[in-house]
C-alpha cells in the first residue's frame, strides 16, 4: 500500500520491525506507554519529515475506510459486548513532533483502548548524519561528472543499481577527504543497501558545476571544515567582530593550475521543484537575546523594551489559555523562563499559530512582542548604510579578502538543488555566487553616490508579495517580513529578504532567516549583469 512513498526506489522508511516491541521510544512498536496497558503505538522511522506526515495521512484514510473491519478483528479480544464508542482523529501525541493518527475506544466501564499511528525521524541509535557535504566533496575529488539523463533512462532496477555503484565508489574515497563527516548517511540504513538518492541528487547539482570550473587543474586536497579547520587552512578561518567563523566555507579545495590555490565553498541545498527551487536560507541566527545578532548592535534600553513586551505578551496568552493560574502558580508571578516553558507545552499546531498572530480566542492579546522587535529593528537600522554593509557582508562575505593575508583563497556560495521523485533523479545545476563578482556588485552599490537610500521595507516576502506582519490584523503567518533595498528612489535594488519567526520551540529565541530576493531588480539580476561584464577576466 505504501510502496509509492519514494517512488518505489530509494525508500525513505527504515525496514519496519514487528519484533521490535517495548516501552523505549527507539522501538518501532510501543505497548503500554507510561502507566497504560491499553495503548499501542506504531512508530516507523522515516528520514524525511514530509513523508512522515504523508504516511500518517495515508494510514488515516485507510483506517477510516476500514474501521468496521478493525473493530470486528479487535473487539473479541477487547470488549465482547461491543459497548465501545470509537473515535478517530489526527492530532498531536507525545510520541512524535509530527501529527499522529489516534484511534480511541471508550466503554461504559470507564477504561479505553488507544491505537496510535505515528512516525519519528531516524533517532535513538538509528539517526544517520547528513551526507551532503561529504558526498559533494567525494564527487569533486574523483572529478566524476554525473549524466543524470543517462541514469534516468535506465530501467528502475538498473537505475538504482547504477546509483548505488556510484555511491559505493564515493564511499570508498571518503577517507581521503580530510576531516570528513557524514559517511554513514550515504545510505538509508546501516547495512548500506539503499543509497540516499535525495542527497546524492543535491550533491550532483553542485559537483558538476565545480568540476567544470576545475577543468585542467590538479586537485591536491579537499578538507571538510565542520569539525575543525585543519592546520594548513586554519589561517583562512578568520573571525570578524562577534562572528567566530566569518569564513563560512563548508569544504576547502587545494588545487594547482599555474600556482597553488585554495577554494572555499559554502554549500546550501534546496528541494527540486518543477516550478523552480525554493530559495535556500543564507543566514539563520537569533535576532534578540544573549546571542542575538541585532541585540549586540543596539543599546541595552532598546533590548529591554523587547524583553518587556515579550513577558507581557506571553503572560497574556497563558492567562487566556489557563485562567489566572498554571500548575497552581499565578501566571502574573512567573518569570519569562517559566512562562515560555509553560507556553511551549500549552500551544501547539494551529493554536500556536493563532496565539502568535493574536487571532481566534487570542484576539484580545495582539503580538506586542513581535511589534516591539519590529519597532526597534526599524528605528535602529532603517536608512543606516553602515548596518547594511555589515549585515550584507555577513551574508555574502564580500569583504573576505580584506581579512585574509593570502590572495590565493577564493570563495563561492552555491546551492545544491535535487530530489528523488517518482523513481527519477531530479537535478538542477545551479549558478555559483563567486566572490570576485559579489565583491564587484557591492563595490558598485556602496560606492555609487546616487545610492543614498538604504531601506528596510517591512511587509514583503521573498517572492515580492505583500504580507502583513504577525502583529497586524489579518496576518496569515506568525512572522515578520522585510526587504533590504539599496538605490535611489524608483531605482532600488532588493538585495535580500528577511523573515523573523520561531523556528522551533517557544523557549528558544525567534530566528531571522535571510534569503536571496527574487525581485525583478534584485541581487540576482545585478549579479548576472556583473558576471557578464567580468566574463573575459581570468578565473584564477
Amino acid at each position: 500500500m505504501y510502496s509509492s512513498i519514494s517512488g518505489g526506489i530509494g525508500k525513505e522508511i527504515n525496514a519496519f520491525d514487528t519484533n521490535s516491541i517495548g516501552k523505549d521510544t527507539s522501538f518501532d512498536i510501543i505497548v503500554g506507554k507510561g502507566n497504560s496497558k491499553k495503548e499501542i503505538i506504531f512508530v516507523p522511522k522515516i528520514k524525511n519529515k514530509n513523508e512522515r506526515d504523508w504516511l500518517v495521512q495515508k494510514v488515516a484514510a485507510h483506517v477510516d475506510n476500514n474501521l468496521d473491519d478493525l473493530k470486528e478483528n479487535i473487539m473479541p479480544f477487547y470488549d465482547e459486548e461491543l459497548k465501545a464508542t470509537w473515535t478517530t482523529n489526527i492530532k498531536k501525541h507525545s510520541i512524535s513532533s509530527t501529527q499522529s493518527y489516534v484511534i480511541e475506544a471508550a466503554v461504559n466501564k470507564g477504561f479505553d483502548l488507544r491505537i496510535v499511528f505515528s512516525a519519528k525521524g531516524l533517532t535513538s541509535g538509528g539517526k544517520l548524519p547528513d551526507p551532503h557535504e561529504l558526498m559533494t566533496a567525494c564527487l569533486i575529488l574523483k572529478k566524476q561528472k554525473i549524466n543524470v539523463s543517462t541514469i534516468n533512462a535506465l530501467s528502475s532496477d538498473k537505475k538504482l543499481k547504477k546509483i548505488k555503484e556510484i555511491v559505493d565508489g564515493l564511499y570508498g574515497v571518503a577517507g581521503d577527504i580530510v576531516g570528513g563527516s557524514g559517511l554513514p548517511g550515504f545510505y538509508l540504513e546501516k547495512e548500506r543497501i539503499n543509497p540516499d538518492c535525495v542527497n546524492f541528487a543535491k550533491a550532483v547539482s553542485i559537483s558538476n558545476v565545480i568540476i567544470d570550473k576545475l577543468k585542467g587543474a590538479k586537485i591536491h586536497t579537499i578538507w571538510q571544515t565542520g569539525k575543525q579547520w585543519a592546520q594548513e587552512i586554519r589561517k583562512y578561518d578568520v573571525q570578524k567582530d562577534d562572528l567566530k567563523h566569518y569564513n563560512s566555507s563548508d569544504i576547502v579545495i587545494k588545487f594547482e593550475t599555474t600556482a597553488i590555490h585554495y577554494w572555499g565553498i559554502s554549500l546550501k541545498k534546496a528541494d527540486w521543484r518543477a516550478t523552480g527551487p525554493d530559495e535556500p536560507t543564507l543566514l539563520n541566527k537569533p535576532m534578540y537575546g544573549a546571542n542575538g545578532f541585532i541585540q549586540k548592535r543596539i543599546k541595552p534600553g532598546e533590548a529591554a523594551k523587547v524583553e518587556k513586551a515579550k513577558k507581557i505578551f506571553f503572560c497574556g496568552a497563558m492567562k487566556l489559555k489557563h485562567g489566572e493560574c498554571y500548575k497552581k502558580k499565578k501566571i502574573v508571578t512567573m518569570n519569562i523562563k517559566e512562562l515560555l516553558k509553560g507556553a511551549e507545552v500549552s500551544f501547539v499546531g494551529n493554536d500556536k499559530a493563532d496565539m502568535l498572530r493574536g487571532q481566534g480566542e487570542y484576539k484580545s492579546n495582539p503580538n506586542i512582542y513581535f511589534k516591539a522587535m519590529n519597532d526597534v529593528f526599524m528605528a535602529n537600522f532603517d536608512g543606516k548604510k553602515d548596518f547594511f554593509s555589515d549585515f550584507l557582508d555577513t551574508v555574502f562575505k564580500f569583504k573576505l579578502q580584506s581579512y585574509l593575508e593570502d590572495a590565493v583563497f577564493h570563495f563561492t556560495l552555491i546551492t545544491g538543488v535535487g530530489d528523488w521523485k517518482n523513481g527519477d533523479l531530479k537535478v538542477q545545476e545551479m549558478e555559483e555566487i563567486w566572490h570576485k563578482t559579489t565583491t564587484e556588485v557591492f563595490r558598485e552599490l556602496f560606492g555609487d553616490a546616487t545610492n543614498t537610500q538604504f531601506r528596510l521595507v517591512p511587509g514583503f516576502d521573498k517572492t515580492g508579495k505583500a504580507r502583513k506582519q504577525a502583529y497586524q490584523e489579518g496576518a496569515t503567518a506568525a512572522k515578520l517580513f522585510y526587504d533590504m533595498r539599496i538605490g535611489p528612489k524608483g531605482g532600488e535594488h532588493t538585495i535580500v529578504n528577511i523573515e523573523v519567526r520561531y523556528k522551533g520551540a517557544l523557549t528558544a529565541e525567534p530566528q531571522f532567516q535571510v534569503f536571496f530576493s527574487t525581485a525583478k531588480n534584485g541581487f540576482k539580476a545585478l549579479y548576472k549583469k556583473t558576471a557578464a561584464k567580468l566574463s573575459n577576466q581570468p578565473r584564477w
